[in-house]
């Protein structure tokens, strides 16, 4: 009997931004130089002062004058400047990694409620976010119904994907199903429904 039928495939993530195998690396080692010596890869040396910088940040205007922020600005130089402060102010609040997209895991089930990690309405309003300073606090306040645990580059990835839907409105008025509120819906309730 062949174990054809009973391999699983283990399909690699699509990323519609970060679809650079060296940029996913440089936000990698980036994260992982704000963590503690034992996580950053074998570092003796971490930036937990410079986490602790960015985690204080409102806003991302505010983390244009971290200095870590031009350290992964370096990776990315034709990333919108924003956007990628953004992400780098989400970052420095995820704690722990996770394997399952964002909007996967904030439609998981909570154990003692059996509702979902993050209320249908507070998904919507993260969905409708106008701008990238709502955009960022919504993130942040789901980040901690989450604990601070998240798949760093979907996260990212969805952050980037956002920021150049917004400077491109009309061609993704074309393609609904291409927008950042139809993929991350589609994953929240796949998880909600199951």
């Amino acid at each position: 009997m062949s174990d054809d039928n009973n391999t699983t495939k283990t399909e690699k993530t699509r990323y519609s931004v970060l679809w650079r195998e060296h940029e996913q690396q440089a936000l990698m080692a980036w994260w992982d130089s704000l963590q503690d010596p034992q996580l950053a890869n074998g570092k003796t040396k971490s930036n937990r002062g410079e986490r602790a910088k960015l985690r204080r940040c409102e806003k991302p205007q505010d983390i244009l004058m971290q200095a870590s922020f031009y350290d992964l600005q370096q990776h990315f130089p034709k990333t919108p400047t924003l956007a990628l402060a953004a992400v780098a102010g989400i970052l420095a609040h995820i704690n722990q990694l996770s394997d399952l997209s964002f909007p996967k895991q904030l439609g998981q089930q909570n154990d003692q409620s059996g509702k979902p990690v993050l209320s249908e309405l507070r998904f919507q309003q993260l969905l409708a976010s106008h701008d990238i300073d709502e955009l960022y606090e919504n993130l942040r306040r789901a980040l901690m119904q989450i604990k601070r645990t998240a798949n760093i580059l979907s996260l990212a990835d969805r952050v980037l994907h956002w920021a150049q839907e917004q400077h491109d409105k009309n061609q993704y008025d074309e393609r609904p199903d291409r927008r950042f509120q139809f993929t991350w819906a589609k994953a929240y309730f796949s998880e909600v429904l199951t």
